[in-house]
């Protein structure tokens, strides 16, 4: 008798784990099929931002525009400056740091010269050098300072290759819309 039970036990033993073995590639099977779907989801989204970021490129400004914008910011600095407007000045000295921040993040290299690191040290020692004479309320410390940042301004033109490019002090206002003097 008891030689029965056993080949029936193992039977059935067999048969539950079967059952269980079939229920469980059923699950993975399911499981794999909603991971599968989900990764195709992430890879569409992935495209689609891609995409995006390409276009984001197409409309990002290049150095060449950050340069245009710091030239008109340093004219209106000089100005401002001359005309005692202090305020003003500050203003200008902001936006410039602004403009050259933005040109520092562009990570540009001309002839194997990171213009990031450039910019970051023009922004680091010749501005603060400018709002210091600001400060003072200093037109000679000022105008001092000024022509030591166009002076490594053109220091970077020249090392990159881009000596046709020489800044100097303005002799007329960058715009004719503009009040320099305050309360006039």
């Amino acid at each position: 008798m008891k030689r029965g039970i056993l080949p029936s036990f193992a039977f059935g033993v067999l048969l539950l784990a079967g059952v269980l073995l079939f229920v469980s590639t059923s699950s993975m099977r399911q499981e794999a099929e909603r991971l599968a779907t989900e990764l195709t989801h992430v890879k569409d989204s992935v495209a689609v931002l891609l995409q995006m970021v390409d276009s984001l490129k197409v409309h990002t400004p290049g150095l060449g525009e950050y340069m245009s914008t710091i030239s008109l910011h340093t004219a209106k600095l000089w100005f401002a400056g001359q005309a005692a407007n202090w305020k003003l000045a500050t203003y200008e000295l902001d936006e410039l740091e602004e403009t050259i921040e933005a040109a520092e993040a562009l990570h540009a290299r001309k002839n194997d010269i990171d213009i990031s690191a450039v910019l970051q040290s023009v922004r680091q020692t010749q501005l603060p050098m400018i709002q210091q004479a600001i400060d003072k309320k200093s037109l000679r410390a000022f105008e001092q300072a000024y022509r030591q940042t166009l002076a490594a301004c053109n220091g970077c033109h020249q090392t990159v290759g881009y000596e046709f490019i020489h800044i100097i002090t303005p002799t007329r206002e960058p715009v004719t819309n503009q009040q320099w003097k305050v309360g006039k």
